[in-house]
């Protein structure tokens, strides 16, 4: 049974701290059609790049939910390392550059340790893992934070060109277990879904490293290789948001930049993080945009029921928590879970539909966290 914590009527406006805003508080029962096990199970979360109680307990929650249900992989959603991404003061650090493709690490490069990945990624997901021991891979995006865009880091605002470079290079160069970032932008395929992963700090920074125009052509040319199957944009930026980040996302420039990337095919929902939130919208354009940006940082919030003209959102929640997306024969699903590894909102999309809320199955989350 779905846990709603807002009240019955409909919430206009609220300021809420682990509470949730649900625009539907009477959501139908679930009629997906179930196979025994998703074609395609992953876990999404994002903003995890601190440590603490917040990532301690979701860490643990999102392990269990492994242990009770595996996934296949994992989506991070951004800012990986927090406050300023990856140290730029470690010897060699300042030696790493991007090949041609300005999305690969020249080859041979071999990073410093910096061991702000031991302690805020690799510690605390040790124990995701598959069922022969080996890790969970891991699909890994930019955020503003890895680039350097925090004012802790940059009080003016304004990061130097070399700066983000660099500090987006070392992210990509980074290895070890679970982390999987062989570029800036990549595919993750699957027979039934495909990931198109990219840095949307392009679409977030005028005074980025990186080209919007070519992050654009890769995210044309990657949604047109879905074809049948089921597509989703996975990065930290979304492109509406009911959260903090929300006037950003207004702004002409941002708003023309996420015109051009949705109309770059067909998608099925955008995958974010940026607002520390968990969040279900449904855009202008008729495709689904999550949030689920509550795994280590979770911050004061206020929601609407309009993230952006014609926008609606469907669910916010500023519980600690994650997401996770499962593929089935005739449509997919979404759920938040929080760090109890209860559920706090569900939705199911049938056939080319839109993910539409549901009272959360029964016995599909069994709940054995603290």
């Amino acid at each position: 049974m779905v846990a709603l914590l807002a009240p019955a009527a409909i919430v206009t406006w609220s300021y809420v701290q682990r509470e949730t805003y649900v625009a539907d508080p009477a959501p139908p029962a679930p009629t997906l059609e179930r196979t025994p096990a998703p074609l395609v199970r992953v876990l999404v979360f994002g903003d995890f790049g601190l440590h603490g109680r917040q990532q301690t307990a979701v860490a643990r929650a999102m392990a269990e939910e492994h242990r009770a249900k595996p996934f296949d992989f994992g989506l991070l959603l951004g800012d990986n390392l927090y406050p300023c991404g990856p140290e730029l003061s470690l010897p060699g650090a300042e030696d790493c550059t991007f090949s041609a493709d300005e999305n690969t690490v020249t080859p041979g490069y071999q990073p410093p340790e910096d061991k702000q990945f031991q302690a805020v990624f690799h510690a605390p997901l040790e124990d995701l893992k598959r069922a022969d021991g080996s890790p969970l891979p891991i699909h890994t995006v930019l955020g503003n934070h890895d680039a350097g865009y925090s004012r802790s880091c940059f009080w003016t605002g304004k990061v130097p060109t070399r700066t983000s470079r660099l500090k987006a290079c070392l992210e990509v160069a980074h290895q070890g277990p679970n982390w999987t970032m062989p570029g800036r932008h990549f595919v993750v395929d699957t027979p039934t879904a495909r990931f198109v992963l990219f840095d949307s700090n392009t679409l977030a920074h005028d005074d980025y490293a990186f080209s919007f125009e070519e992050e654009l052509a890769f995210v044309k040319e990657a949604v047109a290789g879905c074809g049948e199957r089921r597509c989703f944009l996975v990065s930290h930026h979304m492109s509406v948001t009911a959260g903090k980040h929300q006037p950003e996302t207004l702004t002409p420039a941002y708003q023309e930049r996420a015109r051009r990337l949705e109309e770059a095919g067909r998608i099925d929902a955008w995958l974010s993080g940026h607002d520390h939130d968990l969040q279900h919208s449904v855009t202008a354009k008729g495709y689904d945009v999550f949030v689920s940006g509550s795994a280590a940082k979770t911050r004061f919030e206020k929601f609407g029921p309009e993230p952006a003209p014609g926008a609606r959102l469907r669910f916010g929640s500023t519980a600690w928590g994650f997401a996770v997306l499962e593929v089935f024969p005739t449509g997919w699903s979404m759920h938040f879970l929080n760090e109890r590894r209860e559920p706090l909102y569900c939705c199911e999309a049938h056939g080319q539909g839109r993910c539409e809320p549901v009272e959360c199955p029964r016995g599909a989350l069994p709940l054995t966290s603290r």
